[in-house]
């Protein structure tokens, strides 16, 4: 094997390394090569069969959710900066609705809504030498965090797991992290690479998290992540595997005039995640990949900063999701995206809400490629997911459909 394809290899598993690093920060160079730019519209609905209950704001009753939907606009932009380092820019819109089977009593309302920008990522990446990478990153908060009641109820619905929406939250308040890969080529036809990133997040105002507290502040913990990855050949096919662990080395705490026993804390257990991708040579696809990720929670604690926290019982869960990615050429310049896709999430067992909800479900996209001359690439899609949704010890059919259209431009 070549020179040149070791070191794409390399490199390869260096930028694998970097995709898993979140959090992001702004640097200034020369621009050279091409840069890209997209931006979409995604709108996704869910419907819950006979509805599932949820605990209204104040926990004195319970309301049932019957529908969920949210309309997303993102917009993302790469831009090289200088001959090493590349820029990265993420942010989007989204406007959700949870509609109800009666009015919440404390609300009296049949609608909960959240709509707003999102905080902005931003992320530089830069190769200091052939096996070392940087990447240093910021959340910019844009995105609203102080919630009204009702918005705080939306919010609960449309960040749970189990829907997966394309923005699952509009604003986390500051952050700023840094992370380092090295990578190293194995023997003839692999290559490894070790990584470790740190995130330091910010103080916000959450608005009206807990009813009864008018003035709370909320510090959340930071968080540690460290990677190991493998990509390599095996025969003709191609074999990328990840193994990663994050972990929360301090609590996060509520403060507020109003709790006397001092500040509420929680801290969240380690998470491992486990990525497979096999990628199979076809010459009757244009590209042909079954895809593998698994991630599992630990328990986690809770308590107050003066008495310390302690182990939540049946906090910890399981998250699966695996499919098949089939690019089907169908003329030149146009390709379709063939995605089945399954997933099993046990949820928890600790709390019976939807954000705890677990879900097994199965699902379709179908996404049409299309290059427009050189320089754009148009990409509609549509997508159909059935399963079964259980939260609190009621279950209940999940249908979802989604569809949206991405518009790209290279520069």
């Amino acid at each position: 094997m070549s020179r040149a394809t070791l070191s794409a290899r390399r490199a390869m598993m260096s930028t694998i390394m970097l995709a898993w690093f979140v959090a992001p920060v702004w640097a200034q160079g020369k621009l050279v090569g091409y840069g890209t730019s997209s931006v979409g519209v995604v709108f996704e609905r869910w419907g819950l069969g006979d509805g599932i209950a949820q605990p209204v704001h104040d926990g004195s009753s319970t309301v049932v959710v019957e529908n969920v939907s949210q309309l997303s606009l993102p917009i993302t932009a790469r831009v090289p900066l200088g001959q090493q380092w590349t820029f990265d820019f993420a942010a989007a819109y989204s406007t959700g609705r949870v509609e109800l089977a009666a009015p919440d009593p404390a609300l009296s309302t049949t609608r909960y809504e959240l709509d707003g920008i999102t905080d902005a990522r931003i992320r530089a990446t830069g190769h200091l030498t052939s096996t070392v990478s940087l990447t240093l990153g910021l959340n910019v908060p844009l995105g609203r965090t102080s919630l009204d009641s009702a918005e705080t109820q939306a919010f609960r619905v449309l960040a749970a797991p189990p829907f997966s929406f394309q923005t699952a939250r509009l604003g986390s308040g500051f952050a700023a992290s840094a992370g380092v890969v090295l990578s190293r080529q194995l023997g003839a036809v692999w290559a490894g690479a070790l990584g470790a990133s740190y995130e330091m997040r910010g103080d916000y105002e959450p608005g009206a998290v807990i009813p009864a507290l008018l003035s709370s502040d909320y510090s959340p913990g930071d968080a540690l992540r460290l990677s190991a990855g493998l990509d390599g050949l095996l025969g003709q096919h191609g074999l990328t595997l990840g193994l990663s662990l994050d972990v929360y080395p301090n609590s996060d705490q509520i403060t507020d005039p109003a709790l006397e026993a001092g500040a509420l804390t929680s801290q969240l257990g380690p998470v491992i995640t486990t990525d497979v991708q096999l990628r199979i040579a076809t010459r009757g696809l244009k590209e042909l990949t079954i895809y593998a990720a698994d991630r599992y929670r630990t328990s986690f604690s809770a308590g107050r900063l003066a008495t310390g926290n302690r182990t939540v019982p049946e906090s910890s869960g399981n998250y699966l999701d695996l499919g098949i990615r089939a690019v089907i050429a169908a003329g030149r310049g146009t390709g379709i995206l063939v995605v089945p896709n399954f997933r099993h999430q046990t949820g928890l067992d600790s709390d019976n809400t939807l954000a705890t909800a677990g879900i097994v479900s199965g699902a379709m996209t179908v996404t049409l490629i299309r290059e427009i001359g050189a320089a754009y690439v148009l990409q509609p899609f549509v997508r159909g997911q059935v399963g079964r949704l259980e939260s609190g010890g009621e279950e209940t059919t999940a249908t979802a459909f989604a569809g949206g259209v991405t518009a790209g431009i290279r520069f």
